[in-house]
């Protein structure tokens, strides 16, 4: 068995591909041996795979598209979540929800685990006629930090994931206006990226890290989220059972996973907009200069997956 060794930004239920595949044996079909860990703080992560030790990243593409720009070179090559699972949370009930509705209010993003609620929040909103020059965003805190003060009165809006956007809708304290799994449409919302020498080894151990999880991916879309409880109870032992299983159908329906891992062209270029509108990077890339395509072209010819 190879190692295949991933340095995640987080445990998340939209990354339920990755650990489905460890489950239904599909990594071992490829005669890899998978394991994850979440180093803290999380930009660690680039440390990790810059020594070597580690073979890849499980985050956000905005990093390999910033890093690019203005540091150096990493290569996506997989898609694990198509959708952003974040909820916006307002302090009184709205009612037909448009995007302008953001127009002079104070609306908290947390910044504590990386620039891309903000970028995203404020990306969706210009997309969706809002003046954005009018919106008082706040990103430079943690999201508990936001959770806690949204509370004590701080804001209009907080953007939070959803278990805490529960605590607040329970406590009283706030009315779900927006579940960015549907508002925010599609983009690359989390990848596996990898540095360049690594996605050229000889044992192809990036594509073949991609059939398993393409493998799972399509399992998942086949299967009731119930079918990942053992998953759900051992990672998010503080989440109500039910409520996260009801999660993952609600991704399911909603498209978090896409019907393949690959990074779509269009999703990439929407992304990069928001970035550069954004000012973290000078222009959008050709989709060859972020994705290296190849780990997914080997898992589809191998799945007979038609391109």
């Amino acid at each position: 068995m190879d190692s295949f060794k991933i340095s995640a930004t987080g445990l998340s239920i939209n990354y339920m591909p990755e650990y489905l595949a460890q489950k239904l044996g599909y990594y071992a079909d490829e005669g890899i041996e998978v394991s994850s860990y979440v180093p803290s703080p999380w930009t660690k992560v680039l440390t990790d795979i810059d020594s070597g030790e580690y073979h890849c990243v499980v985050g956000g593409i905005w990093a390999p598209s910033i890093y690019k720009c203005w540091v150096k070179e990493y290569r996506a090559f997989a898609k694990v979540a198509s959708r952003c699972p974040l909820v916006m949370v307002s302090r009184t009930p709205v009612k037909d929800f448009s995007w302008k509705y953001l127009e002079g209010k104070i609306v908290l993003v947390s910044g504590g685990n990386g620039a891309s609620p903000g970028m995203f929040v404020s990306g969706c909103a210009r997309e969706g006629g809002a003046d954005v020059s009018k919106i008082r965003f706040v990103h430079d805190f943690t999201a508990p930090m936001l959770f806690e003060c949204f509370q004590g009165g701080w804001g209009d809006i907080v953007v939070l994931k959803s278990d805490l956007a529960s605590r607040l809708v329970s406590a009283g304290k706030g009315h779900v206006v927006a579940d960015l799994t549907v508002w925010g449409k599609a983009v690359p919302w989390s990848v596996y990226y990898s540095l360049p020498e690594f996605l050229d080894r000889s044992d192809n151990l990036a594509g073949r890290f991609t059939t398993a999880l393409q493998r799972a991916t399509t399992w998942l879309l086949e299967h009731d989220g119930e079918e990942c409880r053992d998953i759900l109870e051992r990672n998010w032992p503080k989440v109500q059972i039910d409520a996260a299983i009801d999660m993952v159908n609600m991704f399911r329906h909603e498209g978090m996973w896409d019907a393949t891992v690959n990074i779509k062209h269009g999703e990439l270029a929407r992304w990069e907009n928001f970035m550069v509108e954004s000012n973290v990077i000078a222009r959008p890339y050709a989709y060859d200069e972020i994705v290296d395509s190849r780990p997914f072209e080997y898992a589809a010819k191998k799945l007979g997956i038609q391109q």
